[in-house]
């Protein structure tokens, strides 16, 4: 075998990744341009806050809190686009970059020119999932920016949904489980459009579920009070529930005594304080950690089941 036959195999597989990065380039130029805008834009607040002087006095506030508040507002806006992200991205995957091709039929012209079926799907699994990476590491980094002097703001806890996932590797996780969905959907559906609705719905469903389950994915810590009708909570802490408590350590739910004459139902059933189970700031990570971990796996088994029915089929 000749020195540019043995070559020309060596580049094959960037071969292809190049042609699928071709056949794409408008969405992957698209991806580069606003993540460069938002960067611009993230990183001009920043400056500019860190140029707003102090105020003298002994409270030591920004002299400016409508400015502080814009800031809070931004941050806000971008970590409620950033939780559309893989949603967007799975529609993508699933129409444009596989449905379109298997319902056009150009795939077959591709595969004519010495390219290997599996190799080609590959990229087009591989591709995305690179671009999502980096797209998503540099919001988390972009948010991190723009959170950490407006993180006091009420919209901006670190128990918000839309907050944590941008916080931390959650959203790289979604967005890989995103690209195998769409990938996987767009394999099986065959048709862009429904592919795209299909990809956006199965992904929505599977980060609504881990919502409903994510604050179960590591050990709340738990307090106590005297008094049944507060809880006293620290700023950064996320309840996660509440009830009664009873002379004898007794959990009761708020139910038991969800009536006017607190003061003698709490008498009935011997209620002297409440009880709450809560995760304080210090759980962000170990629940990042293990939502993370939960959904990579996840991803990892819907590109598998992926890649046997392709192979299935196009074997």
């Amino acid at each position: 075998m000749s020195t540019l036959t043995t070559s020309r195999l060596r580049l094959r597989p960037r071969g292809v990744t190049w042609l699928v990065a071709h056949q794409h380039r408008r969405i992957l130029t698209t991806a580069a341009v606003l993540l460069v805008a938002t960067a611009v834009v993230t990183s001009g607040l920043r400056i500019a806050y860190e140029a707003t002087p102090y105020d003298d006095t002994a409270t030591g506030l920004f002299t400016n809190s409508a400015y502080r508040g814009g800031i809070a507002a931004v941050a806000d806006f971008f970590a409620h686009a950033a939780l559309l992200l893989p949603l967007l991205v799975a529609a993508v995957v699933a129409g444009p970059m596989v449905a379109r091709e298997l319902e056009s039929g150009t795939y077959k012209l591709v595969w004519t020119q010495s390219v290997d079926p599996a190799r080609w799907f590959a990229a087009k699994v591989a591709l995305p999932a690179v671009a999502v990476g980096v797209v998503t590491i540099g919001l988390i980094g972009l948010f991190r920016v723009l959170w950490g002097p407006a993180a006091g703001d009420y919209r901006l806890s670190w128990h918000e949904r839309q907050v944590f996932l941008v916080l931390g590797p959650t959203l790289l996780a979604y967005g890989l489980l995103a690209v195998t969905v769409g990938a996987l959907t767009g394999l099986l559906v065959r048709r862009t459009v429904v592919a795209m609705s299909a990809a956006g719905l199965a992904t929505g469903t599977a980060m609504a579920a881990m919502f409903a389950l994510s604050e179960y994915l590591w050990a709340p810590a738990s307090a106590t009070s005297g008094d049944p009708d507060s809880v006293q909570i620290v700023p950064g802490e996320f309840v996660v529930d509440t009830g009664l408590l009873t002379a004898s350590g007794e959990r009761l739910p708020d139910s038991v005594c969800f009536v006017q004459q607190y003061a003698a139902c709490y008498t009935e059933h011997g209620v002297v304080g409440r009880w709450w189970d809560y995760h304080p700031d210090s759980h962000l990570w170990p629940l990042q950690l293990v939502e993370s971990g939960i959904v990579l796996a996840l991803a990892a088994a819907v590109a598998y089941a992926a890649f046997r029915i392709f192979r299935s089929r196009h074997a």
